[in-house]
């Protein structure tokens, strides 16, 4: 487990990042490709929504540098991979204007981003990290548990049948990133999708979403 303590100067950084007046499209933080505008960072105030930068900022910079820290430390630990918020979206066509096309699942909308993960072979990670924005109000989870051959799907408001068809639609994808890239047979019998169980906390503030 990590743990970082803040500086009184960092925590002042922090107070004005996300309180603090300026253009909304002023950059605060950059690593990579990664950036933060200030706009953004003002969603992280009480009562707003996150949006993906943020979240995706997070991902990338945090929890995947993290990642590649424990395994430099820990030989033989296999990388985990976090995917951004844009990974579902394009996957079931959630902005093609074609009702006939939206929500399908489409190998070809993200047959290229398996090449980003670590090694650029999904099938030797640990656990993938599928965020999912749902109507720019609401953030849930799907992950991948590669050794344990298992999807999880984890939401604070629960689980619609939506949901449980993007848990198929992931392990929709993952046969056919096998089979498009081992060119063998994936056994989907051995995989297991769990639903969002009961012991995940509940919010209690969803009314939003109605």
């Amino acid at each position: 487990q990590l743990e970082c303590k803040l500086t009184v100067e960092e925590q002042a950084t922090i107070r004005c990042a996300v309180n603090g007046g300026g253009s909304q499209t002023e950059i605060l933080a950059r690593q990579g490709t990664n950036s933060v505008q200030r706009g953004s960072m003002e969603t992280l105030q009480p009562g707003q929504w996150l949006n993906d930068e943020v979240i995706n900022y997070f991902l990338k910079t945090c929890l995947a540098k993290s990642d590649e820290m424990l395994c430099s430390k820990q030989p033989g630990r296999k990388r985990s991979h976090f995917f951004n918020s844009f990974f579902v979206q394009t996957m079931f066509n959630e902005k093609n204007k074609d009702p006939k096309l939206q929500g399908k699942y489409c190998y070809n909308n993200v047959r290229r981003w398996g090449q980003e993960v670590p090694g650029k072979d999904i099938f030797n990670l640990k656990k993938i990290v599928v965020p999912i924005n749902i109507v720019n109000k609401h953030w849930a989870c799907m992950v991948i548990f590669m050794d344990e051959k298992t999807i999880h799907y984890f939401d604070s408001l629960g689980m619609t049948d939506l949901d449980k068809l993007k848990l198929k639609g992931l392990l929709q994808h993952l046969k056919v990133e096998y089979e498009s890239t081992k060119k063998g047979k994936f056994d989907a019998s051995e995989w297991e999708l769990v639903d969002c169980s009961l012991d995940i906390p509940r919010q209690l503030n969803g009314k939003y979403l109605q």
